[in-house]
């Protein structure tokens, strides 16, 4: 099978399971995901891993399915990781039970891993829609700025990280993903709209004395 034909049947995939389970873009949580890991009988192991080296890894032995998670993930990193895994847990089962795989190891299975990220956006944010709100926000290649990206995600339904839509934007054809990895975007948002609340000094101070009352 080619690539393309591998990554066409992911996306398919994960549209199926999308509809099986209910998930809407506006609706999809952390607590939509793990009604579904229930769903699909896989535990959720969370532990504290140093480093950013391990978000997440996939086991299975004789119907017993578990996910590592790493629980220093923000929340977009650690839907889409738990979306990655979900991947495995449909496709790669059988080749991770006799041991022809390792979850996680990206270098050795690039092919398979990558597999695991188309799935994993395309579950989370479907590429339809995003070239749907594209065009309804006017966005097109010509002028397209780091600060287009900004305003998109303000406007944006999906719980996606700029890592997302910097990659989902660069498949589209309108940035080099290279030259826009370099850009600091929180703080560029943060120059556009302010700084958020719960950045706030005063707002700071508030759950401080909370927190001494509670």
């Amino acid at each position: 099978m080619t690539r393309i034909a591998y990554y066409n049947q992911l996306r398919m995939l994960a549209l199926e399971k999308r509809e099986q389970y209910s998930v809407t873009t506006p609706t999809l949580n952390l607590l939509c995901m793990r009604r579904m890991y229930k769903g699909e009988g896989i535990k959720i192991d969370l532990r504290s891993i140093k480093g950013n080296k391990i978000r997440a890894a996939y086991f299975c032995d004789d119907g017993d399915y578990s996910v590592l998670l790493n629980r220093q993930l923000p929340r977009e990193p650690r839907l889409f990781s738990l979306a990655h895994e979900l991947k495995h847990h449909y496709v790669d089962q059988q080749q991770i039970q006799e041991g022809a795989i390792r979850c996680g190891d990206y270098n050795a299975h690039e092919f398979i891993e990558k597999g695991a990220e188309v799935f994993a956006a395309e579950f989370i944010y479907p590429e339809a829609e995003m070239r749907e709100l594209v065009g309804q926000l006017g966005i097109a290649q010509e002028g397209f700025t780091p600060e287009t990206i900004v305003h998109f995600k303000r406007a944006c339904p999906a719980p996606v990280s700029y890592s997302f839509l910097v990659k989902r934007f660069a498949w589209f054809g309108f940035c080099v993903e290279q030259e826009f990895k370099q850009v600091q975007f929180q703080k560029l948002e943060e120059k556009i709209f302010g700084t958020p609340i719960y950045k706030q000094r005063w707002f700071k101070q508030y759950r401080a004395r909370r927190r001494k009352t509670v």
